[in-house]
């Protein structure tokens, strides 16, 4: 006696049939129904009248256009640099808050690069030198693009220190030396980037110390005041 077995077999679909019932299905779900072509009150006038064809785009319904959203890519320009330093006010000084670590030690990199470059390199000129400059100071922006160095000339004689907003065109024994720091920046500027190691730009500007004078000026009267 055999047995027979019945076996239930479903039709094969072939890979393309699949994909393409597939693609179908999709668009089918992505498919927005249309808006109607008239109103339900206009349709009614359409109905009731009989309305010449240039005319029936009056009864139309006007289609809402939906307000594009502005996308920013993320490049170099996008929003990556759009917001990189905080609001400052107008008044704001960034030399005068309190600096970083990374500020403190630029300036402190700055200083012994002068150091440096007073003892190796042979300057232009004797009134930018340490016998007639005191470096008071170095201070760093808080980007770090900027910096200025506070001097003091060690100058006694008042006429020559009236001579710091004369012309170096005009020839007299007594060069000042607010002169001739303004004149030889550019290259005390070359001078510090290079004994510093300073890749990235960075004004240094130097700038007579005028407050600590003052200052220093005040204590040695207030102490001479109080021996008398």
């Amino acid at each position: 006696m055999s047995i027979h077995r019945f076996v239930l077999s479903t039709p094969k679909v072939s890979p393309f049939t699949s994909q393409r019932l597939f693609s179908t299905t999709a668009k089918a779900f992505k498919k927005q129904p249309k808006e109607p072509r008239y109103s339900v009150q206009n349709q009614q006038v359409l109905d009731d009248y009989m309305i010449p064809g240039p005319a029936l785009r009056f009864f139309k319904t006007k289609r809402t256009k939906k307000p594009q959203e502005t996308t920013y890519p993320l490049s170099e320009h996008g929003l990556e640099n759009m917001y990189t330093a905080p609001a400052r006010s107008i008044r704001y000084n960034e030399f005068d808050s309190a600096p970083t670590v990374v500020q403190e030690r630029l300036a402190e990199r700055i200083h012994r690069a002068i150091t440096t470059m007073y003892s190796v390199e042979t300057l232009p000129t004797q009134w930018i030198t340490p016998q007639h400059v005191l470096i008071r100071a170095v201070k760093v922006s808080r980007n770090l693009r900027k910096c200025r160095v506070l001097y003091e000339a060690l100058s006694d004689k008042k006429k020559e220190r009236g001579h710091t907003h004369r012309s170096l065109s005009v020839y007299t024994p007594l060069l000042n030396t607010h002169r001739s720091l303004s004149v030889y920046t550019p290259l005390l500027n070359t001078l510090i980037h290079s004994h510093a190691n300073i890749k990235h730009p960075l004004s240094i500007k130097f700038i007579p110390d005028t407050q600590t004078k003052e200052l220093d000026d005040i204590f040695k009267q207030i102490v001479s005041e109080q021996n008398a």
